[in-house]
């Protein structure tokens, strides 16, 4: 795929000549520019053991370096190595270097792994400083599945020093469509770990129904549900079922027609979905009853365009909605208030642009989206909260579509078709881009990773 600077009109949020904050030579001062990617971050993990428990930390490190090889973030080396950097070098081109040195401690029915995490520092030096350490207690006769689940939550206490931001990602579960054939794919889920890193996505767990053409899974808030569009009596009607599996899945929306691209609202009260039962496709709203097996009750109507609007994303406060709209001409994302007044259009660009994606972690709001540029699709995300945009995708990347953020927007998911050197799946990318890392292998589509826990 070849190289490009896409520029965004910013219609929203705040005025766009003071948004340009992006070191792109020739980037109007009335326009967004998208930034590259930040320099490499070397990762180096250390064995500290003795004789009698190196061979245990080698087993507990696999995991840990399985781990965070699915975040596409670190390049792997032998030892640390910085070199001194110039001294008119920026800062922001500077490679970060991160230490983890793992020791181990016999203990009565249990070994206690200690990491220490070191960086380099202070950033042009060569010197390695220490950001502090984690202690896990691993006991005896556990099982390889508790064990994984002990050390996937030690990564992601190491990824929240590095970071100094929350991060969940690993052990939590992702649902995604699982393609079987013409006119047959199912929804499975299986868990965001180095244990299942690779693994054929029909390992997966099935979560919906095992016939027919099932797709676009979506999460409540709380984690207890999965809304899924299915066409098992014929028509594209949108079901519920329990994340933990304890009943069969049960219609909720039955219209003639669409009943699908359906999300939750923050608080999980209501869900928008695109129904086309009045004509052209538009953005309804239901009212959630998770209590009973009855059809949930339409209570308004938030768009009425004779085009077609659709793929609606509530923003983090709830206040307002992304959608698409191909009103003037080409789909593009537009955005309302949560009751449909005020619809404008959110980012003007000279593509076509659908599934936006909204997330919130810490101060910082972002929204993923997918373009299609020419023949080829890619994922973009744009920081509402500076002004910002980058293309997450790496350079040839084979049609990445429908991307999902993990919790707390350290990672985005997508599905790719694949190409002659890359096996179609389920993605993952940093959020900065630049470099993707397989997750499952096959043909899956519309992964959809569970919220954090509230």
């Amino acid at each position: 795929m070849r190289s490009f600077i896409l520029f965004l009109t910013l219609l929203l949020w705040t005025p766009v000549a003071a948004a340009v904050q992006c070191p792109i030579p020739n980037c109007p001062p009335d326009q967004l520019c998208f930034c590259p990617p930040p320099p490499p971050h070397y990762m180096v993990l250390e064995n500290k053991g003795s004789d009698k428990t190196k061979a245990r930390i080698d087993q507990f490190m696999l995991r840990v370096r399985g781990n965070l090889k699915l975040t596409a973030m670190f390049l792997f080396q032998e030892k640390f190595g910085p070199r001194a950097e110039p001294a008119n070098k920026p800062e922001d081109q500077i490679p970060d270097w991160t230490v983890l040195a793992f020791e181990a401690t016999e203990k009565t029915g249990a070994v206690q792994l200690v990491v220490k995490v070191g960086q380099r520092a202070p950033v042009r030096s060569v010197k390695r400083a220490e950001l502090g350490s984690l202690t896990v207690n691993i006991p005896a006769g556990i099982d390889a599945l508790g064990q994984g689940r002990l050390l996937d939550g030690l990564t992601n206490d190491i990824m929240k020093m590095i970071l100094k931001r929350r991060f969940t990602a690993f052990g939590s579960r992702m649902a995604y469509v699982d393609k079987q054939g013409p006119g047959r794919s199912v929804i499975r889920m299986m868990t965001v770990d180095a244990g299942n890193a690779g693994s054929a996505v029909d390992k997966g767990i099935l979560a919906g129904f095992s016939t027919s053409m099932n797709r676009s899974p979506v999460w409540s808030p709380d984690r207890r549900y999965i809304l899924f569009t299915s066409h098992i009596r014929n028509n594209q009607d949108l079901y519920l079922v329990p994340a933990d599996l304890s009943r069969a899945p049960h219609r909720i929306s039955a219209m003639p027609g669409m009943n699908h691209s359906a999300t939750f609202t923050p608080d999980g009260l209501r869900i928008a979905l695109t129904m086309d039962h009045a004509g052209s496709p538009d953005v309804f709203v239901l009212k959630s009853d998770f209590e009973t097996t009855r059809k949930w009750r339409i209570e308004k109507q938030l768009t009425t365009h004779h085009d077609i609007d659709t793929s609606a994303a509530f923003s983090p406060d709830g206040r307002r909605v992304a959608f698409v709209s191909a009103r003037n001409g080409r789909a593009q994302i537009y955005v309302m208030n949560a009751d449909g007044s005020d619809q404008k259009l959110l980012l003007a660009t000279p593509n076509r642009t659908f599934t936006p994606r909204w997330c919130k972690s810490d101060e910082r709001e972002y929204l993923a989206f997918t373009q299609l540029i020419g023949n080829e699709s890619v994922i973009y995300v744009y920081n509402v909260t500076t002004s910002q945009g980058w293309q997450v995708t790496p350079e040839g990347a084979a049609d990445a579509e429908n991307p999902t953020w993990s919790p707390h927007c350290n990672l985005i998911a997508y599905d790719s078709r694949g190409s002659e050197s890359t096996p179609a799946g389920i993605y993952i990318s940093p959020l900065v881009g630049g470099a993707s890392a397989l997750l499952f292998k096959g043909t899956a589509s519309m992964p959809a990773w569970e919220p954090p826990t509230r």
